[in-house]
Order: structure tokens, then C-alpha cells, then sequence
């Protein structure tokens, strides 16, 4: 309230609103309607200590679905296989890519899980697929930086041996 009074006496108040409004545009990734990976790892620096379900999921194919199909029927794409229901508590990100999405997950892995399955379905029903790995993030312990690099270096060792799988 202090801090009203003052904004207003000063002529700040304007100012203030509108660098929270510029924050709250930086932080939401309006491609893909999730957070962006700065806001992200804002988020996990102040999560209370616990055990948490990191996913790290790579899409596949996206250039070459960009090139065939354009940027924004893609990124609608993108958007529809996110729309399925998650919880509030739950975080979903671009990391640093369009191609790569991390989710944090306030539940436990069943239910992660689960999530990843409804994700896959989405994908399938709009012509895309990805490569997922999940982990489990003890908040405090490590930060979440080195869960998700250790995740995505899992997902690329997939997909590198599928590669060399015969078809």
C-alpha cells in the first residue's frame, strides 16, 4: 500500500504497471503459448523443496514440417497438442529451440506419465511426434539446468540409435 502511495505521489505508477506488463510479456512465449525458458528456471529457483517429474521432450521433424506445411500451421499445431488439460502447478516451457519443450510436473511419475501419453495421442491426431525422456528433479539439490541437460542428452542418444536401427 506504502508502495501505491508513493508510485502515485512520484508519478511511477505508470511506469511500474507497464515494466510489469513488459515482464509478463517476456515470460509467456506467445508462439507456442507456454513459458519461456528464462521464466522457467525463474520459477524452479523458488519451488519448495521436493521431489519433481522433469520431462524433456524433443519434436520431431519440425524444419521439414516448416517447410512443407509453413510456420504458422505448425505452430498451431504445437499449440493444439498443449491445450490438453495440465494442472496449474505444472510448468511447460520452450527450452531453447522450438523443438525442444521441458515440463515440470507438480505430481508424481504415474500421473507424468500419463500426460506424456495424452500428449502423444494430441501429436498423432495433428500429423507430429516427438522423443521424450523423464526424470525426477530433487528441488534444492541440483539445479534443474543439469536434470534437463542430462535428459536431453538422452533423447539425442535415442535418436542417434534409431538412426542407425535398419528400417
Amino acid at each position: 500500500m506504502l508502495k501505491k502511495l508513493i508510485g502515485k505521489l512520484f508519478g511511477f505508477e505508470a511506469e511500474i504497471e507497464q515494466l510489469q506488463d513488459q515482464i509478463s510479456q517476456l515470460s509467456m512465449d506467445p508462439v507456442f503459448g507456454m513459458w519461456t525458458r528464462s521464466a522457467f528456471l525463474q520459477f524452479s529457483q523458488v519451488m519448495p523443496r521436493s521431489l519433481r517429474v522433469v520431462v524433456f521432450l524433443d519434436l520431431d521433424n519440425l524444419h521439414k514440417l516448416n517447410d512443407q506445411h509453413g510456420y504458422e500451421e505448425v505452430n498451431r499445431r504445437i499449440r493444439a497438442i498443449f491445450s490438453i488439460p495440465f494442472r496449474r502447478s505444472d510448468l511447460i516451457a520452450r527450452w531453447f529451440s522450438g523443438d525442444e519443450i521441458v515440463i515440470l510436473f507438480d505430481a508424481d511419475e504415474e500421473f507424468a506419465r500419463r500426460k506424456v501419453d495424452q500428449l502423444e495421442e494430441a501429436a498423432k491426431q495433428q500429423g507430429m511426434s516427438f522423443h521424450f525422456q523423464l526424470g525426477i528433479w530433487d528441488v534444492g539439490k541440483d539445479p534443474v539446468e543439469k536434470v534437463v541437460d542430462e535428459l536431453a542428452e538422452k533423447v539425442l542418444e535415442l535418436k542417434a540409435w534409431e538412426k542407425q536401427q535398419p528400417r
